[in-house]
């Protein structure tokens, strides 16, 4: 919606006589390309050397088209500094077309600035984006190292347990039998539980209104009970 309101730049007015001066001058830097590229092809001699590899093709690649953009920027660089020049101080021999760059110079400005801000911006979410991501490495790490001790200690307290009754044979059986004892009583509790939540539930009442009742419906089963 913002957006909506955020006019638009006025676009730079340029005669017929300018306009074709443009097209020449990139019609001249691809024909320069397609030159450029045809020397290649023709002066191309396969290097069959062990040492070479396609990284090394790469990099030379990249090489080359650095310096060919390198190039043009310099030259576009040159060519325009002195118009830039006299829209910005408004020299008294500034032609129309010159005094008409300063709005979209300006423009180009407040764009470079917005683009510098952004970009702090980013770097600052990707710092703490890789700070939060070295955190969650170590706690993983940390978690693992607890997981592995919680089951050492799960395995002494086993094995404890086990010595205790082999050693302690007069009270094992007795152990034993309460232990069967809680066991059958917690499942005639879950019975019982589960009957009385199913009545209460198939009666029609309105158990949710009541708290006993809907605790009685809705609360999960206890393993410790």
């Amino acid at each position: 919606m913002a957006d909506e309101n955020v006019e638009a730049p006025t676009p730079l007015i340029l005669s017929d006589k300018e306009k074709r001066v443009l097209e020449l001058h990139d019609r001249l830097q691809q024909l320069q390309l397609e030159i450029a590229l045809l020397n290649a092809q023709k002066n191309y001699v396969p290097d069959t050397s062990p040492g070479r590899t396609v990284e090394t093709a790469q990099k030379e690649l990249l090489d080359s088209r650095a310096k060919y953009t390198l190039r043009n920027e310099v030259v576009a660089s040159v060519v325009s500094a002195n118009p830039i020049l006299q829209a910005v101080h408004n020299g008294t021999k500034a032609s129309p077309i010159e005094r008409d760059l300063l709005p979209l110079l300006t423009d180009r400005d407040a764009g470079a600035s917005t683009l510098a801000l952004q970009t702090t911006e980013y770097h600052s979410l990707l710092s703490d984006l890789t700070d939060v991501e070295a955190r969650s490495i170590r706690l993983g790490r940390e978690n693992v190292a607890l997981a592995e001790r919680l089951l050492d200690l799960a395995k002494q307290t086993d094995q404890g347990r086990a010595e205790v009754l082999s050693g302690d044979s007069e009270h094992a059986d007795e152990i034993a039998r309460l232990e069967a004892e809680v066991k059958g009583s917690r499942q005639r509790w879950r019975v019982l539980k589960g009957t009385a939540s199913a009545i209460v539930a198939g009666s029609g009442v309105d158990w949710a209104r009541n708290a006993e009742l809907r605790d009685m419906v809705l609360d999960p089963e206890d393993d410790d009970v």
